[in-house]
């Protein structure tokens, strides 16, 4: 492959000599965890449907301080970042980040509510459900044992996973 043409596919996924625009934008998600369950978030697109942990797509930095801290895709909780946990994953648009978090306590119940991808128009929304899962149901999904390796042995206690 030529200089020209490695450079490009820096930008560009290329596969199988088609290339295919990609725009780079890593990815920040929060295992946000409570009393053995998972905070996640349905997508259903022309194609595929899944659950994911709640994120947001980054933008280059000069975007994202003009637009202030920004929201959370699919996430409508006032979170409480407790630490980084991993970064990588098999994310074709860039890098991902993931932390894990806490929600607050309303009256000791936590409130879990769909949100809106702030880039996609009303007709457009692919966010469909937002629950609390059990953790103990994921173990072999590919954020979720990430986030499970990640653990330390007191946060594994604290937050109730029992596998």
């Amino acid at each position: 492959m030529s200089s020209a043409n490695n450079k490009l596919c820096k930008n560009l996924d290329c596969t199988g000599g088609q290339v295919i625009s990609m725009i780079h934008r890593d990815r920040a998600f929060s295992a946000i965890l409570s009393d053995g369950k998972i905070a996640l978030v349905k997508v259903e697109e022309k194609d595929r449907s899944y659950w994911t942990l709640p994120g947001v797509g980054l933008k280059r930095v000069k975007a994202a301080k003009s637009r202030g801290s920004g929201g959370t895709r699919g996430n409508k909780f006032k979170i409480k970042i407790v630490r980084f946990l991993f970064s990588g994953g098999k994310y074709p648009a860039g890098i991902e980040y993931c932390y894990l978090a806490e929600p607050p306590l309303n009256g000791g119940e936590q409130r879990i509510k769909l949100g809106r991808d702030p880039e996609l128009g009303a007709g457009e929304q692919v966010l469909k459900r937002a629950e609390w899962v059990p953790i103990v149901n994921l173990h072999d999904d590919l954020h979720v044992s990430q986030v499970l390796r990640s653990l330390s042995r007191e946060e594994i206690v604290k937050y109730k996973i029992y596998l």
